[in-house]
């Protein structure tokens, strides 16, 4: 894990807290299409996975936005900036400053990348590397294909285990090598990691759709996730979106040279977030929370 991020500082800062977010709307899930960020962070919270997921239950599709841990001056929601600091040091931040984020972390870190994309953001999911393990492990696995072999000369395994791989194929994955593969980037870089991260969470996401009842047990179970989505609707939620089809799924990494460019940080390798072009892009993900 790299070291961690330098004190924050925030500017400019017109209010001491960000405006509250409105509330979501009181139809059922079923009815009304919404969005959730997806978190996943080391025992910290460190979150080296920020994913916004954007589901239809109406025209039956899901899309599907990563940023890179390494984008730095996040516009925040009360006009100020996350100036020098990397997103995925944000949610630490949050958490340390209670009387400015009284909201709490989870739901500020959904309120900044919503800012950041121009859109309305409805719940939030996080998770830590203990949780995530726990919720592979309860699953019994997770069957992950994969058209090329992923590879990683040097991971750290264990105190004297050094590097890793994945062999092309389908592989059921399951606890610490389950959370290798979504953490594993130095084979390649941290785009593709986003990407098998994405490709990590629709395997599961169909797994657990065939068997609603554990997909229920596991979303309520204690300590697997920390969330304010409203998880009453879950299962009649799973029995509509078990009828999206694959080719209805929207995949993007809002990384360099489209959506990002390199930028000179003190903490250390950073992106620029190229603000039109990530607007743009989540306006087409996300066309119903689009923030006027």
């Amino acid at each position: 894990l790299p070291s961690p991020s330098p004190a924050a500082s925030v500017l400019p800062t017109p209010s001491p807290s960000p405006s509250p977010s409105p509330s979501p709307s009181p139809l059922a899930l079923t009815e009304r299409p919404f969005t959730v960020l997806v978190l996943g962070g080391d025992n910290g919270f460190r979150t080296d996975a920020v994913m916004v997921v954007g589901i239809d239950p109406i025209k039956k599709t899901v899309a599907m936005a990563s940023i890179p841990r390494d984008t730095v001056n996040v516009p925040l929601p009360d006009g100020g900036t996350f100036t020098n600091q990397k997103i995925n040091a944000f949610y630490d931040f949050a958490a340390s400053h209670k009387a400015r984020y009284p909201q709490g972390p989870g739901r500020a870190t959904a309120d900044m990348v919503g800012t950041l994309l121009g859109i309305h953001i409805d719940y939030y999911a996080a998770t830590t590397f203990d949780g995530f393990k726990r919720l592979t492990q309860a699953m019994g696995g997770v069957k992950v294909p994969r058209a090329n072999p992923v590879g990683d000369p040097y991971y750290q395994v264990t105190g004297s285990q050094v590097g890793v791989r994945f062999p092309s194929g389908t592989q059921t994955l399951v606890g610490e090598r389950a959370l290798i593969f979504v953490r594993t980037r130095q084979g390649d870089n941290d785009f593709e990691r986003q990407r098998r991260q994405q490709l990590f969470l629709l395997a599961a996401g169909r797994q657990l759709l065939a068997k609603p009842a554990l997909a229920a047990a596991l979303l309520t179970a204690s300590g697997n996730l920390i969330t304010d989505f409203p998880l009453d609707q879950v299962p009649s939620l799973i029995t509509t979106v078990a009828s999206i089809g694959s080719k209805s799924v929207t995949q993007v990494v809002l990384g360099p040279r489209t959506y990002e460019s390199s930028a000179s940080c003190p903490c250390g390798y950073a992106l620029q977030p190229i603000l039109p072009a990530m607007r743009s892009m989540a306006k087409q993900l996300f066309p119903w929370a689009v923030v006027p």
